[in-house]
């Protein structure tokens, strides 16, 4: 055998464990999207491989297409940046869509300017088809269809995300979790043993809320502890000295961040109340919560935030007042120094015509 022989043999060896051995899956993610502006950036993030950023793209004349790879089919999030008349934070990705990513390809329509559109998923594949019905069945239909889907070999897979909806009862939830076959519990152990934890985690967060919720009950018509934060000119403003301006009858004292989704929600509500009573007597001190000091400054200015702010920077302040979850408001009663309210999300425009008629 000649040299030129052996050395085509070998090469020929090689080229066969090569192709031997695992490859990266495909797919098409493909779609309209509606309520998002033509060159938005768009971004997959892999929910099950700790939101790992798969592929990237952008809005092209009212449409978007992604050619990810996987090693397994995989639970994603559609995330966009800044969409148009939908999101009022200009400082994170939203999440549009949830589905998954397996072979074939998957078709993905988008209404960003409908909220309900976000959690009905995608169409074109077994996995995705699946979810979409259950999504998009009524809420006597869902549990039939899930333990139907987890019973069926093809969709089994989808144990992972009915447990995990159910891990508000983590008995409940370790029982759908043990119905995963033996070989999709093998390949997925190690997003199992951290969905287990995230499901200690927050069942220990969620007594915690209980027990602060029950302390903010106490709270009420004790007196307020005073803060004393720097403002969005550098100023340090303290509560105290906004509780006893003469022109001042109750101060709101709101915790919020640039970063929670719902207190950026209830700004609306907060503007509707300075503006229909401030020149009554009520005033706002908002504490946030935020770490980077010239995005909450940008922030604040772009979305007309014209009464007290400032920067709690070392969240003393919400722990001075037990807050564990944001937004979390405060109603003081500038007279007497009482808190009369503690809420997340008061009725402000009730409590305030009463008050301030």
């Amino acid at each position: 055998m000649t040299k030129n022989h052996i050395i085509s043999i070998l090469s020929a060896l090689a080229i066969g464990l090569i192709g031997c051995q695992s490859q990266p899956d495909y797919c098409t993610v493909k779609g309209s999207i509606q309520g998002v502006n033509d060159g938005a950036e768009l971004e997959l993030q892999d929910a099950w491989n700790k939101y790992k950023v798969v592929a990237t793209t952008t809005v092209d004349n009212g449409t978007f297409e992604f050619h990810p790879g996987f090693k397994a089919p995989t639970h994603v999030y559609l995330y966009a940046k800044n969409p148009q008349d939908v999101y009022a934070n200009p400082y994170d990705w939203s999440q549009l869509k949830d589905f998954f990513l397996e072979p074939g390809t998957i078709i993905v329509n988008i209404h960003a300017d409908d909220t309900t559109d976000m959690c009905i998923g995608a169409t074109g594949t077994v996995l995705n088809d699946t979810y979409h019905r259950i999504q998009t069945a009524d809420d006597d239909a869902k549990e039939a269809l899930w333990e139907e889907a987890i019973g069926d070999e093809q969709t089994n897979l989808l144990t992972l995300i009915y447990a995990d909806r159910e891990s508000g009862d983590l008995t409940r939830a370790s029982e759908i979790l043990n119905r995963l076959s033996p070989d999709m519990a093998k390949a997925y152990k190690k997003y199992i043993a951290s969905m287990r934890k995230r499901w200690v985690r927050r069942a220990k967060a969620e007594e915690r809320r209980e027990n602060a919720a029950k302390e903010s009950v106490n709270l009420i018509h004790r007196h307020y502890i005073d803060i004393d934060y720097p403002d969005v000119n550098d100023k340090h403003v303290s509560l105290s000295s906004v509780v006893d301006n003469p022109a001042n009858r109750y101060v709101i004292l709101d915790f919020w961040a640039t970063w929670c989704g719902p207190c950026i929600q209830s700004i609306p509500m907060l503007k509707e109340a300075y503006d229909h009573y401030h020149d009554k007597g009520l005033e706002i001190y908002s504490v946030s919560l935020d770490s980077k000091t010239k995005e909450w400054k940008s922030f604040v200015a772009e979305n007309a935030m014209t009464w007290v702010n400032v920067l709690g920077k070392d969240h003393k302040a919400g722990r001075d007042y037990g807050v564990e979850y944001i937004p979390s408001v405060f109603l003081i009663d500038c007279k007497t120094g009482e808190i009369l309210v503690c809420d997340g999300h008061p009725d402000l425009e009730s409590i305030l015509s009463d008050l301030l008629p």
